[in-house]
C-alpha cells in the first residue's frame, strides 16, 4: 500500500480475503469510483534552511502578524526576491500586497 495507514481491521481484511478466495466476491469492472480530488496546487519540494534562531522567531512572528503559516510567508518572500531579479516575471497582488503592509508594519522591506 505504499506506507499508507490501512482504514480496515486485520479481522476486516481477513474476511474480506476469505470471502474473495471462496468466489463470495462479486467484481464490477464497470461500477463508478470515486476519483481522488486534483491537487489544488502544484506538488511541494521540501528545501531546507537554516538561519538563526533569532531570525525564525521574527520570520514566525511576522508570519502570525500576516495571519499565514511560516512556509507560506517564506516562499512569497522568494517570489519577490526571484521577480525582483527578473523584469519580466509575475508575482501574485497578494504578494505584493502582504509585502507592502510588511514594509508598513516594519518601516524596512522584508
Amino acid at each position: 500500500m505504499g506506507g499508507a495507514v490501512s482504514q480496515y481491521s486485520d479481522q476486516q481484511i481477513t474476511a474480506a480475503a476469505t470471502a474473495f478466495a471462496a468466489g463470495d466476491v462479486r467484481y464490477d469492472e464497470t461500477a463508478a469510483a470515486p476519483l481522488p480530488p486534483a491537487p489544488e496546487t502544484e506538488p511541494m519540494v521540501p528545501l531546507g534552511l537554516r538561519v538563526p534562531a533569532p531570525l525564525a522567531q521574527q520570520i514566525r512572528a511576522a508570519a502570525s502578524q500576516a495571519g499565514v503559516p511560516y512556509s507560506q510567508l517564506i516562499r512569497e518572500w522568494i517570489e519577490l526576491g526571484l521577480a525582483e531579479m527578473a523584469t519580466d516575471k509575475t508575482v501574485s497582488l497578494a504578494v505584493l500586497r502582504r509585502a507592502i503592509a510588511h514594509v508598513a508594519a516594519t518601516g524596512h522591506a522584508a
